[in-house]
């Protein structure tokens, strides 16, 4: 499985604090970038199966799980010269690794003596990431993809209990929860143009609190499936699936 070096899976704690050591290491002229952060617990297993089930040397001390690469709170930073990852430590290196640790304790990171590319959110604990007590502030790009990966973790050992639903949209109200009313005419679905000049946005809810999922033309033809309040739920294929809902008041129905 191939390394991860987006910044989304990793918990917003930690993604700052590693946007601050780039900078940092910018300013001072060392060649780090983020090598690996996020690591599938898939790829942990790999790695850590090597040199002792599988063929090649020893890479890391940790199961699946065990790392706190897969909780989104680590990330291994690594020297790149000349187009080139490198994992150099001697000379002039010496001095770039222990630099990098300086400022990575600088701005709240963790380094570990035996393995130098690896620094991790100061103040965790695995044992306490494993049980599920995870750092506090984060959002739904960490909790969404942990909350996958958990789901989808097969094997051994025991995947950690998911961290809470984070989500953007807004919690259903007892309004929004009353059924919708069905828009027919002649036991059919009606259809409708949009009279908005600038077009129309449809959204995944119906309020303006919920995200636009996608937009219509003026005078693009569709079909009316419920109302609810000031919103229709459309459909725009004519294939009676839900597309989405649109304000009612930019809808002409065709008669």
């Amino acid at each position: 499985m191939s390394r991860n070096s987006a910044l989304e899976p990793l918990h917003p704690v930690f993604r700052e604090k590693a946007g601050s050591l780039l900078q940092e290491c910018a300013k001072a002229e060392l060649p780090f970038k983020l090598f690996e952060g996020y690591r599938s617990p898939e790829r942990q297993l790999d790695l850590y199966q090597q040199g002792r089930t599988a063929p090649g040397a020893i890479v890391t001390r940790a199961n699946a799980w065990q790392s706190y690469h897969q909780y989104g709170v680590a990330a291994d930073f690594v020297l790149f010269t000349n187009g080139r990852w490198s994992w150099a430590d001697s000379g002039e290196f010496k001095n770039h690794w222990k630099k990098l640790h300086q400022l990575a304790t600088k701005v709240g990171l963790e380094p570990l003596s035996w393995e130098l590319p690896h620094l991790q959110l100061k103040g965790q604990q695995l044992a306490g990431l494993m049980a599920g007590h995870y750092p506090s502030g984060g959002d739904s790009d960490w909790a969404d993809n942990l909350r996958q990966t958990i789901r989808n973790w097969q094997g051994q050992p025991p995947a950690p209990p998911m961290p809470p639903l984070l989500s953007e949209r807004p919690a259903v109200t007892a309004e929004l929860a009353e059924p919708l009313l069905p828009v027919t005419q002649g036991g059919g679905a009606m259809q409708a143009t949009v009279t908005a000049r600038g077009g129309l946005r449809v959204r995944a809810g119906p309020g303006t609190e919920f995200d636009v999922i996608s937009s219509l033309a003026a005078g693009q033809r569709l079909w009316l499936l419920q109302s609810k309040g000031d919103w229709t739920q459309v459909d725009i294929a004519g294939d009676g699936l839900v597309d989405g809902y649109c304000h009612s008041a930019f809808l002409q129905v065709i008669t």
